[in-house]
């Protein structure tokens, strides 16, 4: 029985160059003879693709069978003649089906943006929100520990207080870095543009599309009513209407009724 043979009977081939063979992924001679020549100089380090086709015409004259047998081509089967007693039935012809019409497409109505949406930065919002939702609960100093103190925030004063010198632990300090960006700091959640009114003709320049009015708290009944009247004639939303204090006809007529009874 003949041996097999191995790397190392090739010519050239060495304890070196046989360890880059095998971590290229050749380990046999077989492998060797069915590799080619370009491929296997890129895949080993310092071998020539010259020195890899004589490597591989060597390791072909070591195996001159090593050529898979090309497979025999199955035999033919006849087909059996047709006899003229058993011929096939000729089936029906099926009629034919009419394509059936492509549901016609519905048009996309556009979406009119309003214009208060359009002014607005969507980015900007962006920021703002997640700004608030990193935005901490100012509270006072000593509100945790003392009852008698309220929660709502006071400026920390004292030339050791740590909470001036934000040290670590210590409660958040009230700073402009919490601030929105300028340009979306005054709009209403509906994106309307705040406008604090305290007369019926600060109304005049203001656009309903985009401007919201917020009527001052310091206004009176009569003037309520009259920047009222002004802002349902311009279309403007109100933010804060308040509660009508007219009596209507209605009410009248069932508070008379109850006195009668």
């Amino acid at each position: 029985m003949s041996k097999k043979p191995e790397l190392k009977d090739l010519p050239g081939v060495g304890p070196k160059l046989e360890d880059k063979l095998r971590a290229a992924g050749i380990k046999t001679v077989l492998k060797m003879s069915r590799a080619q020549a370009d491929k296997l100089a890129e895949k080993v380090e310092g071998l020539s693709e010259r020195g890899a086709a004589k490597l591989i015409k060597a390791a072909q004259g070591l195996l001159p069978d090593a050529a898979p047998p090309k497979k025999k081509a199955a035999p033919k089967k006849e087909k059996p003649k047709k006899t003229e007693e058993a011929k096939p039935k000729k089936k029906k012809a099926e009629p034919k089906k009419k394509p059936k019409k492509a549901a016609p497409k519905k048009k996309k109505t556009k979406v009119e943006v309003p214009l208060r949406v359009q002014n607005t930065d969507q980015r900007l919002l962006k920021i703002a929100r997640q700004k608030k939702n990193h935005k901490p609960k100012f509270r006072h100093e000593q509100a945790h520990r003392w009852i008698r103190v309220s929660d709502s925030w006071r400026k920390v004063r004292g030339i050791d207080n740590a909470t001036r010198e934000k040290r670590k632990g210590r409660i958040a300090m009230v700073s402009s870095g919490y601030r929105t960006p300028k340009a979306v700091r005054d709009l209403h959640p509906s994106m309307y543009v705040e406008v604090r009114v305290h007369r019926a003709s600060e109304l005049e320049e203001l656009d309903p599309e985009v401007h919201a009015v917020r009527i001052a708290s310091t206004v009176g009944f009569r003037k309520r009513q009259e920047i009222m009247a002004a802002a349902d004639a311009k279309l403007l939303r109100v933010l804060n209407p308040g509660r009508s204090e007219e009596i209507e006809e209605e009410d009248l007529f069932t508070d008379l009724d109850l006195e009668e009874d």
